[in-house]
């Protein structure tokens, strides 16, 4: 029997590394991809697992690095049981009016067409095997949009609405489509936030504390598992009551 892979983007940040970490002590061998981080020190810390781990280098705002990357991985493993899609790029607080058309693209690029392009060329390998998983992560900001985060917020909106649509489109091939969509995590990408302003999330916030890596990581294990086997086409808010539907 085949032992099951997952790729994981942006396995350098807080929410890749957590992820990694629970799907590695479940057994899973792991794909792991970089751009601007490194992702050396989880990897060894990933074999005592006994699982196989390799990186790999993708930017993911380009078409010829998405393609490399994933034709680079199915040479490396034999089954590919799922993809979460956890790299993107945060945005500078300014208004919309502020920012120049090449900041706009750039966010698009990476958040939005580059997750659009490796959900075609993993649903490429997925349909041929007729079995796969899809977690794509999104945030609360893609459920009910930030001011001074226009762009971003676009961008996190279009994953969820790729999700959905995508979801019905590959349901016939036993291949479920699923989102993430977390609040405030404490994370890189969080880090230049203010102790006051943080204090101000957590008052916001119903169940009294900020989100961690962890929190994320187990719901998308939980979507990749055969728990989950009759869920797909959701987006699941991980926002400790921050929004609620």
């Amino acid at each position: 029997m085949l032992r099951k892979t997952v790729i994981i983007t942006g396995a350098s940040g807080g929410i890749g590394n957590a992820t990694a970490k629970v799907f590695a002590a479940n057994g899973y061998n792991l794909a792991l991809t970089y751009n601007h981080g490194s992702t050396k020190e989880l990897e060894n810390e990933l074999k005592k697992y006994n699982v196989d781990v390799k990186s790999f280098k993708l930017d993911q705002a380009k078409e010829s690095s998405i393609s490399k990357c994933i034709k680079d991985i199915t040479s490396s493993f034999d089954y590919i049981d799922t993809i979460v899609c956890n790299a993107g790029i945060a945005e500078k607080g300014d208004l919309l009016t502020e920012k120049s058309t090449s900041e706009i693209d750039h966010i698009l690029d990476v958040n939005l067409r580059g997750t659009i392009l490796l959900n075609r060329e993993v649903a490429k390998i997925f349909i041929k095997q007729k079995h796969g998983n899809i977690i794509n992560i999104s945030s609360v900001h893609g459920l009910e949009g930030a001011s001074c985060e226009v762009t971003y917020s676009a961008t996190k909106a279009g994953v969820i609405g790729l999700t959905k649509a995508l979801a019905s489109e590959l349901a016939p091939y036993n291949i479920r489509v699923n989102a993430i969509a977390p609040a405030f995590i404490e994370t890189n990408m969080t880090s230049c936030y203010t102790s006051k302003e943080k204090k101000e999330i957590i008052r916001r916030t119903p169940l009294g504390r900020l989100g961690k890596p962890e929190d994320v990581a187990d719901a998308i294990y939980f979507l990749a598992s055969d728990k989950a086997s009759f869920i797909t086409g959701i987006c699941l808010p991980i926002t400790g009551g921050v929004v609620k539907f």
